[in-house]
């Protein structure tokens, strides 16, 4: 039994025409009906009523006709799976990011999944900071971050970029119920910003440069914390403010008591793909093709 059979069986059943049936196929008559007679001989059953006119389903073709479809779905699936093990495109990657930071990355997980139904997809969410050091121990096979958290290990990982993002600053909704730009000036002169002391991306300097001009102020004083994860508590008690990408205060929408203030006038960051150059495979260079893809 294969699919190409069981096709004209499905073909036939709709209908009732071995003729019609077989111009569809561009096979000849005799050779569709031997088909269809070794099917009927697989199964040890009549599929068919033929007479010089007609042709209709047996109660046994009908049964037969309402589970082909299922049949056929199954045994593509089983092929589809079977060619892609020969290929190396089974077992499981790992994939890490600080949350849905773009269009491409949500789009990509889903066309990988549905190319490679056989792979199994884990993905978590991790400090953006710590993701090239994750990657870089093979924790994961593959992160999505900023362009300015890959500089420790630029010789070894791959940085494809696949996106922007803007900044927020992110602010006590408890002392500052529903800030917006005009709140600015004001968090600026009243809190200091709260940062991981080992972020210093290019493009702080000039977010610092603008939050000063605008807020009329010479020096923001800055504390530094250990994680991002601590600057968003000092942030939550009102220990300070600080500026994070907009697809990470997404991600943390649900913390408790923080607003957020979009900065698009302010910077951009650039969102990159990282993988290790050394550990490629089958599996991993077929997620980073449809990411490429999609960032065309």
């Amino acid at each position: 039994m294969n699919l190409e059979t069981l096709q004209y069986f499905q073909y036939i059943a709709k209908y009732k025409n071995i003729t019609k049936a077989a111009k569809h196929f561009f096979i000849s008559q005799s050779t569709l009906s031997r088909q269809i007679m070794a099917l009927e001989s697989e199964l040890d059953t009549q599929l068919f009523i033929r007479n010089n006119k007609n042709i209709e389903l047996t109660d046994a073709g009908k049964v037969f006709n309402k589970d082909c479809d299922l049949f056929i779905k199954h045994m593509q699936v089983i092929t589809e799976n079977v060619q892609a093990a020969s290929q190396g495109n089974v077992g499981t990657l790992r994939i890490t990011s600080p949350g849905d930071l773009c269009k491409t990355f949500y789009d990509s997980l889903i066309l990988f999944q549905e190319r490679f139904p056989s792979v199994q997809l884990v993905v978590e969410a991790y400090d953006f900071n710590e993701i090239p050091t994750a990657i870089q121990y093979g924790v994961y096979n593959i992160g999505f971050t900023f362009d300015f958290a890959t500089t420790t290990y630029e010789d070894e990982i791959e940085s494809i970029p696949i996106g922007t993002d803007v900044f927020s600053l992110a602010v006590s909704s408890k002392l500052f119920p529903n800030p917006s730009i005009d709140s600015i000036s004001e968090i600026v002169k009243s809190l200091p910003m709260v940062l991981p002391y080992y972020t210093e991306p290019p493009f702080l300097k000039r977010i610092i440069h603008e939050l000063q001009h605008y807020s009329g102020v010479k020096k923001i004083k800055t504390n530094y914390v250990n994680t991002t994860d601590s600057v968003m508590l000092d942030v939550s008690l009102g220990l300070g403010f600080s500026i994070i990408p907009t697809c990470v205060s997404i991600s943390k929408s649900g913390m408790e008591n923080i607003s957020y203030i979009q900065l698009d006038n302010f910077a951009n960051g650039t969102i990159v793909m990282l993988y290790k150059k050394s550990m490629t495979s089958g599996l991993l260079n077929s997620f980073v093709d449809i990411v490429k893809e999609l960032s065309m």
